[in-house]
């Protein structure tokens, strides 16, 4: 497993855990959608999400193979 397959898999267990602990805390601690929401919801929250969007969009379609 290459260091880059480790990675991925650790956050993949890290967030299936979060989501997990947070549907059994009965409310007390903050949820994924919680958060994406509240990320959202701000100005600079959005003007990230674009950048990204726009940078993911770049490297998708607009480089040469």
């Amino acid at each position: 497993m290459s260091l880059g397959q480790l990675v991925w898999l650790s956050l993949a267990v890290l967030i299936v855990g979060w989501i997990a602990v947070t549907q059994l805390s009965s409310g007390r601690l903050p949820t994924v959608k919680m958060i994406a929401f509240g990320f959202l919801d701000s100005w600079l929250g959005r003007a990230i999400m674009l950048a990204g969007w726009a940078e993911l969009g770049w490297h998708l379609f607009c480089q040469h193979p």
